[in-house]
């Protein structure tokens, strides 16, 4: 037995489909509300649960504790010798140290076990694709070496583009201060915040989604290599119509190799608010 085994955590993201393609291992992260703990999941978190805490002046966004990363690489070593867990960036989240604290238990107890925790430095589908990335690595029968590098080659190539109504739902996390500034201080606008190697910054603002799409095909251009096959996940949060119209105006344009259409998951729904449209986007093999 000498499988790869590859994991991500649930604000991937990905479609369905392609988890069970790929058999991706997700990880749900998890939201405590007084005292409560809640999985990322549609189970735990139905859209009326969503709404109400959605209006909570604050939020406890913190990571599972090391023993729940260890219980979960311990299962999937009856099915691999290595793992590669592909986390959200480290500047927004400490999963990272916590997952790194949950692999160095599971490689003591079984010490055949590698494993390794993966930095993505960005969330939603473009850490899907570092993950897909992985996944169709691994599923070529690559070693454990070759499939941190496939997911490096995506990492370093993957950019994403947010539409956001407001940024007062993520200005709960203490976060986003700059950004929240930065959007709060103008009056009936909305931002366009882009995220790349760990970091977000404003992009322009805008007065309405039509204007926010075509400054997101716009900004997309400008980073496209036209040589190289596109990969392309359209992501939103109660405005499919406007996803449906950014992902006809992607294919028209630009081709793409593939395209996704999914939803960001019920705890970034609370953690960022509703009517939000995103996308993201790299070129390559």
């Amino acid at each position: 037995m000498n499988r790869v085994a590859v994991v991500t955590d649930s604000v991937a993201s990905l479609p369905q489909e392609v988890i069970d393609k790929y058999n991706i291992h997700i990880i749900p992260v998890r939201l405590t509300i007084e005292g409560k703990v809640y999985r990322d999941t549609d189970e735990d978190l139905p859209t009326e649960v969503v709404q109400r805490f959605q209006k909570l002046p604050q939020i406890d966004t913190t990571p599972w504790p090391p023993e729940f990363y260890f219980r979960e690489y311990e299962k999937l070593s009856q099915k691999a010798d290595n793992i590669v867990h592909v986390v959200c960036f480290s500047q927004f989240t400490s999963t990272i140290s916590l997952a790194k604290a949950g692999a160095k238990m599971a490689q003591e107890a079984i010490p055949r076990l590698k494993i390794e925790v993966f930095d993505s430095a960005t969330a939603t589908m473009a850490q899907g694709f570092i993950a897909l990335a992985a996944a169709r690595a691994a599923a070529n029968g690559k070693g454990i070496d070759e499939v941190i590098e496939a997911a490096n080659a995506v990492k370093l190539k993957v950019n994403s583009i947010f539409a956001f109504d407001t940024l007062n739902y993520l200005a709960r996390t203490g976060r986003i201060n700059k950004l929240a500034a930065w959007a709060s201080s103008l009056l009936k606008v909305k931002p366009l915040v882009g995220l790349s190697q760990g970091e977000a910054h404003p992009l322009s603002l805008v007065r309405s989604r039509s204007q926010a799409i075509r400054n997101i095909v716009k900004t997309m251009r400008g980073s496209i290599e036209s040589e190289k096959p596109l990969h392309v996940a359209i992501m939103d949060v109660e405005c499919p119509h406007e996803a449906e119209e950014l992902a006809n105006m992607v294919k028209e344009q630009f081709q793409p190799a593939e395209l996704y259409i999914t939803q960001f998951t019920p705890v970034m729904q609370i953690v960022a608010g509703s009517d939000i449209l995103g996308v993201a986007f790299y070129c390559g093999e």
